[in-house]
């Protein structure tokens, strides 16, 4: 046997006795009094409904978390939306000159540098390893740093 589905709208299930959901209940009321979606209390909110639907003694715990959930959208809709700036061009934003790209070294030039810098490497533990460890050790540096820039 095929499972039954979600009741069709229109029906009983879905609407109240004036043919609107829940949902559109509050959403009317909070266009009609927009103080009620700044105020904490609900109290007022739940004393209409219940005015509202006289064969009710108290709030369905559903029809309380429906309100509750269309109070916090239409306070996410009043929010301001804080976007990602558009991108203008900074010069016609500011009137200043932006600065120009930077100088990109032609990777021929930084292989040879590099070689360059291993070689002083090799020559400088061959004269004296432990007297030149400074010297060493600033050049390893410099050669990790052309290196990581061959690799941008």
């Amino acid at each position: 046997m095929a499972k039954q589905g979600r009741p069709k709208k229109g029906t009983t299930a879905t609407t109240a006795e004036n043919g609107e959901t829940t949902s559109c209940y509050f959403r009317r009321i909070f266009t009609e009094n927009p103080s009620l979606l700044v105020s904490k209390s609900n109290s007022e909110l739940l004393g209409r409904w219940l005015l509202d639907h006289p064969g009710h003694k108290e709030v369905p715990k559903n029809v309380q978390g429906n309100m509750s959930n269309v109070k916090s959208l239409l306070r996410k809709k009043k929010r301001k939306k804080l976007g990602r700036p558009k991108k203008v061009e900074q010069t016609a934003q500011t009137g200043v000159n932006a600065q120009p790209a930077p100088i990109r070294v032609a990777p021929k030039g930084l292989e040879a540098l590099e070689e360059q810098i291993d070689d002083c490497m090799t020559f400088a533990r061959k004269l004296d390893r432990d007297g030149l460890d400074e010297v060493i050790r600033l050049l390893r540096k410099g050669r990790n740093a052309v290196v990581w820039k061959l690799g941008q």
